[in-house]
C-alpha cells in the first residue's frame, strides 16, 4: 500500500501558465448530457459531464485548438476554438441515426442510475429510502420482483432463492456481497452506496455477458469520472465513519472506512440477543481512479472484519448455544475501458476476494475460507448507427475449503470450481422503433462433465415516444450454492428458462411498469436429510416452475416537492428440491409483496421527511406433526418505517430514522426439533426479529471547496 501511494502521488506535475476552460454539454433536445466525455485533441487535457452537462478542467494549451466531445450512442462533435477561452462553452451534440438509443429494451431490467430511460430510482432514491438504513439491499426490496428475507437480509428474485443472484462491481462478480452474522439475524450488504452512483438490477432474461445466476445479476457501477477533493466525517448511534477524496489533474483517490460497535446500542435499545461479545465491525474502501485521453482506470478495494459473539437459540438443546464467529473478507478488482476509435471499445478487469471465517458453536469449531479470482474481457462495436455487438471471455476460479472439529472428531471438504465463458451478443435496429438482441453464452468447467450452451433472445418495440412493449428470454446455468457443493462437487448444471413480458410508460415525471413472466427449472438440486451434511446423498433430480407479475408506478410530478411509488409483486413458485418430497411453495417466497414510499421535502425545515410502507403475505413452512409436507402458513403482516434528514447546513446533515414503527410482530417461520418428545410430538419455535424496531441517529459533515457538496445521498 505505501509503495502505491508513493506512484500516485509521485504522478503529480506542476504545470505553469494553465487555464481553466468551462462549459456545458447539451443535447438536441437541450437537455444536459450526462458522463461525456471532453478533451482538447493531441492532448492529454480533458474532463468528463456531471449530471447537469458541465465540466471543467485545466490546460496550458494556447491558440487555436481543436475542442472534442464524444458520448455512447452520438456522433463525436470537433470544432476550432481559440484558447485560453474565457467565456462559458456550449457544446450541442447532434442526434444520430442510431435508433438503437431511441428503443431500449425494458423487460427483466430494473435501473437506479442518474439517468437513462429504464431508470426507475436515482442513487438519492436508493439511499433515503426509510427503512433502507443506507443498504442498497435493503432499498431495492421496495422495487418489484425483488423479495428480501427478514430473518436472513439476502436478495431474492422472481421466486428464486438467494443463491440465484450474482453481484458485479463494474463488471467483475463479487463472490462474497454480503457482511457475516450468526443465524436468523440478517445480513447487510457489504457495499457502501457513496461509491455506486449506477445500480443495474435485473429481475430475469439477463444479458449473455452474465452468467451462473438462475434468477437474477445485481450490477453496481462506479463513477467514470475524477472525484473532487473533499472529507466526510459521520458520527451515529452504531459507530463513526470517515471518507476522504483526494483530486489531482486526472487522479482521484478516494477513501471510506467505518467502524461499528452495538454494545453502546445495545444498552440503550436491548435487542433479544444475549450478546457476550456485541457485534464489531471495522470496515474500508478505496477506489483510485485515472482519466486517459481515450480510456478510463479503476482501482477498487473493499475490506471488512466482524466479530461477534451470543447465545444461540436452538430448539434442540434445552439452554441456548454459545456462538462465537470472526470474519475476514478481501475484495479487490481493477476494470479498465477503452476507446480503440472507429467505434471500437475495449473493457478488461480483474477481481479477486479472499474470505476466511471461523464458527464456534457449542463444541464444534467451523473454519472455512473462500478463494476467488475473475478475469473478464469484452470487446463491443457499433456498427452503421443501427448495430451494435459486443463479446468477450472470462475465467472463474473458486476454492472453497471447510473443516470440522468435534473433540477427537476431525475432517475437512470442499471444492475448487474452474469456469471458462464465451459470450456474444449483438443489439440491432429492425425497425425505426423495434429492435432485437440476440445472444449466446458458452460455459465449461473442471465440476461438471458437460458444457452449457445458453442462447438469449429479446425484443423492444416502441408504440410511441413515451411507451414501449418488450419481451424477453433466456436460458440459465448455475452450479450448485456452497453450502451444497462443498459435499457434493460432483452436483450437475441447474437449469432455468426465463420467458418475460413487459409493458414500460415514462412521461412527465409519471412511470408505469407491468411486467408478467414465467420461468421453469430444471436439475435442481436435491438431498435425503433434514440439512445437507457430509454423508447426505444428493442428486440432481429436482424441478418447479415460477409465474408472476410485477406492478410499478413512481409519480413525482403531481404535488411540488413530494415523490412517491407503489410497487407490487406477485409471485406464484412451485419447486421440488432441498429435501421435499414433492412440489410445493418454498418457505423463502412470499406470494404477495406491497410497498409504498413516500419522500417529501420541506423547504421551511430544510429537511426530507420519508416513509415506506409495505404489507407481505405469509410464508408456507413444513410441521412434521402433520401428513402433508410444507402444510403449515404464517400470517402476514405490514411494517411502517420513517426517516428525517435535517440539512443543519449546505454541508451538516443530521439523519434520524426508525424501522418498524408501528411494532409488528413478524414470524418468519419455524424451527422444529429433530426428534419428537416423549409424547410422540416435535416441539417448535418461532423464528421472529432479534429486534422489534431499528433506531439510528447519525451526524454527517462534509469539508469540500465546493459548498454544496453533502452527503444526503449516503443515508
Amino acid at each position: 500500500m505505501k509503495l502505491l501511494l508513493t506512484l500516485l502521488f509521485l504522478s503529480i506535475t506542476i504545470v505553469s501558465a494553465q487555464s481553466i476552460l468551462k462549459g456545458k454539454v447539451l443535447g438536441k433536445n437541450g437537455k444536459p448530457i450526462y458522463l461525456a466525455n471532453v478533451y482538447i485533441e493531441g492532448t492529454y487535457d480533458g474532463g468528463t459531464t456531471d449530471s447537469l452537462g458541465n465540466f471543467v478542467f485545466e490546460t496550458s494549451e494556447q491558440g487555436t485548438k481543436i475542442i472534442k466531445a464524444s458520448v455512447v450512442g452520438l456522433p463525436t462533435y470537433n470544432r476550432p476554438i481559440q484558447l485560453p477561452q474565457k467565456e462559458l462553452l456550449i457544446i450541442q451534440m447532434q442526434e444520430s441515426e442510431n435508433r438503437l438509443q431511441e428503443v431500449t429494451i425494458q423487460a427483466g431490467v430494473l435501473q437506479a442510475n442518474s439517468s437513462g430511460k429504464n431508470t426507475v430510482m436515482s442513487p438519492l432514491d436508493i439511499v433515503t429510502t426509510a427503512g433502507s438504513m443506507g443498504n442498497i439491499i435493503s432499498a431495492l426490496a421496495t422495487l418489484p420482483g425483488a423479495q428480501v428475507g427478514g430473518e436472513n437480509g439476502r436478495l431474492m428474485v422472481h421466486g428464486g432463492d438467494a443463491s440465484e443472484t450474482q453481484t458485479y462491481i463494474n463488471g467483475i462478480r463479487v463472490a462474497q456481497p454480503y457482511t457475516a452474522t450468526p443465524n436468523e439475524v440478517p445480513v447487510r450488504g457489504r457495499f457502501s452506496p457513496m461509491l455506486f452512483k449506477g445500480v443495474n438490477f435485473s429481475t430475469g432474461g439477463y444479458s449473455a455477458e452474465f452468467g451462473n445466476a438462475l434468477s437474477s445479476i445485481l450490477a453496481l457501477n462506479t463513477e467514470n469520472t475524477i472525484e473532487q477533493s473533499k472529507t466526510e466525517l459521520s458520527l451515529s448511534s452504531v459507530g463513526l465513519g470517515l471518507g476522504h477524496t483526494l483530486q489531482w489533474g486526472k487522479n482521484s483517490l478516494t477513501f471510506n472506512s467505518s467502524y461499528t460497535n452495538l454494545k453502546p446500542y445495545s444498552k440503550i435499545i436491548t435487542p433479544d440477543i444475549k450478546w457476550t461479545k456485541p457485534y464489531e465491525n471495522a470496515s474500508g474502501e478505496m477506489i483510485y481512479r485515472h482519466q486517459f485521453k481515450e480510456g478510463f482506470l479503476n482501482i477498487y478495494g473493499a475490506y471488512n472484519f466482524e466479530n461477534m459473539g451470543l447465545y444461540q437459540a436452538d430448539i434442540n438443546y434445552e439452554q441456548p448455544v454459545p456462538l462465537k464467529k470472526k470474519s475476514n473478507n478481501t475484495y479487490a478488482n481493477i476494470s479498465y475501458s477503452q476507446n480503440l476509435g472507429n467505434r471500437w471499445a475495449f473493457q478488461s478487469g480483474i477481481g479477486v476476494g479472499y474470505l476466511t471465517d471461523k464458527l464456534h458453536y457449542d463444541d464444534v469449531y467451523l473454519p472455512n475460507e473462500e478463494k476467488s479470482l475473475h478475469l473478464k474481457g469484452t470487446l463491443s462495436k457499433i456498427w452503421n448507427n443501427k448495430i451494435k455487438s459486443i463479446g468477450g471471455i472470462e475465467y472463474f476460479d473458486t476454492n472453497y475449503q471447510e473443516e470440522y472439529h468435534r473433540q477427537t472428531l476431525g475432517f475437512s471438504y470442499g471444492y475448487h470450481s474452474k469456469m471458462t465463458a464465451v459470450f456474444t451478443e449483438t443489439t440491432f435496429g429492425i425497425l425505426p422503433n423495434l429492435i432485437g438482441k440476440i445472444g449466446l453464452r458458452e460455459t465449461s468447467s473442471n465440476l461438471q462433465a458437460k458444457s452449457t450452451l445458453e442462447p438469449r433472445a429479446s425484443l423492444g418495440y416502441a408504440l410511441n415516444k413515451y411507451t414501449q412493449l418488450s419481451l424477453a428470454y433466456g436460458n440459465f446455468h448455475q452450479q450448485a450454492p456452497t453450502p451444497l457443493l462443498k459435499y457434493a462437487p460432483q452436483l450437475d448444471w441447474m437449469e432455468a428458462n426465463h420467458y418475460i413480458a413487459n409493458y414500460f410508460y415514462s412521461r412527465g415525471g409519471h412511470l408505469l411498469r407491468l411486467e408478467a413472466y414465467h420461468k421453469e427449472y430444471n436439475n435442481l438440486a436435491k438431498y435425503n436429510s433434514i440439512t445437507p451434511k457430509y454423508d447426505s446423498q444428493y442428486d440432481n433430480n429436482g424441478s418447479g416452475k415460477v409465474k408472476g407479475f410485477d406492478l410499478f408506478y413512481k409519480n413525482s410530478s403531481s404535488i411540488k416537492n413530494l415523490q412517491y411509488w407503489i410497487s407490487y409483486s406477485y409471485t406464484d413458485s412451485k419447486r421440488n428440491e432441498a429435501n421435499y418430497p414433492t412440489t410445493v411453495t418454498p418457505p423463502y417466497v412470499y406470494k404477495h409483496s406491497f410497498y409504498i414510499v413516500g419522500k417529501y421535502w420541506l423547504s421551511s425545515l430544510r429537511s426530507q421527511l420519508s416513509l415506506t410502507n409495505s404489507f407481505v403475505s405469509g410464508r408456507n413452512y413444513n410441521d412434521p406433526n402433520q401428513t402433508v409436507f410444507m402444510n403449515g402458513h404464517t400470517k402476514g403482516y405490514n411494517s411502517l418505517s420513517m426517516s428525517w434528514s435535517f440539512l443543519y447546513s449546505q454541508q451538516k446533515i443530521i439523519h434520524f430514522s426508525v424501522s418498524n414503527v408501528l411494532g409488528a410482530s413478524p414470524i418468519y417461520g419455524y424451527q422444529y426439533a429433530d426428534r419428537p418428545n416423549s409424547q410422540g410430538i416435535y416441539d417448535r419455535r418461532p423464528i421472529v426479529p432479534t429486534a422489534k424496531r431499528f433506531v439510528f441517529l447519525g451526524y454527517f459533515w462534509t469539508i469540500s471547496k465546493n459548498e454544496k457538496d453533502n452527503q444526503l445521498d449516503n443515508l
